[in-house]
């Protein structure tokens, strides 16, 4: 098991039970003082009921600042081969030789990121592939609560009446627009820092005081 774990005997059936009944922040709170947890996986395919995560990658934000110290990222045993998706995250079966087992992540994010918000670029994927695996590893799903750069960005465009491209949208295309670095696409943890880049810049051209009920609304 991984070292950090305070509870190794912690029932299963408990973890994601204790996660649902931690207190989230108040719509109300400025969302510079909520945390944050941006994550990014990495997938054989886009069917959480048949594809598998093969690597995540995530790192906390608090007041305004990326908490690299806690960034994350991990290789996942998958039950079949890569496959095809190998073209997409660069992964082959041949780098699954030391990967962690899904539990032992998922246990470490759940107990560590309980009264988080999620943050992810076009979140509704990595959201179901997360409760389905909760689902089906604790026999519970956990209940994520996520905020989508993708569609605040949409907003932020659509508000500004700017006319967008073909793939305007995409991670590499809204870095370019707020002038942040680029990174190597398809890698968990470099995918979630760019992530966490937009999402800063992204507060930034907002209200100061602009609260975490505004950003899930300009999420959805």
């Amino acid at each position: 098991m991984l070292a950090w774990l305070s509870d190794k005997n912690s029932p299963l059936s408990t973890i994601v039970q204790t996660f649902n009944q931690k207190t989230l922040p108040p719509g109300s709170v400025r969302a510079a003082d909520c945390p944050f947890l941006i994550i990014d996986l990495e997938l054989t395919g886009l069917n959480p009921k048949q594809d598998h995560i093969v690597s995540l990658g995530w790192l906390p934000v608090r007041k305004h600042e990326i908490i690299l110290n806690e960034a994350r990222h991990y290789l996942v045993q998958s039950p079949v081969s890569v496959g095809q998706s190998a073209v997409i995250h660069g992964l082959h079966d041949k780098d699954f030789q030391q990967a962690h087992d899904l539990t032992e992540v998922l246990t470490e994010l759940l107990q560590r990121y309980a009264g988080y918000i999620f943050v992810a670029h076009h979140s509704q994927l990595d959201c179901r592939f997360l409760q389905v695996a909760s689902q089906r590893i604790f026999g519970k799903m956990a209940k994520f609560s996520f905020i989508d750069t993708l569609n605040i960005e949409l907003y932020r465009l659509h508000k500004q009446g700017i006319v967008m491209k073909k793939d305007a949208l995409r991670l590499p295309q809204c870095l370019t627009r707020h002038k942040l670095p680029q990174s190597g696409q398809h890698h968990a943890l470099a995918d979630a820092y760019s992530c966490a880049l937009l999402l800063l810049s992204q507060l930034k051209h907002s209200h100061a005081d602009i609260t975490l009920a505004d950003l899930q609304l300009q999420s959805r």
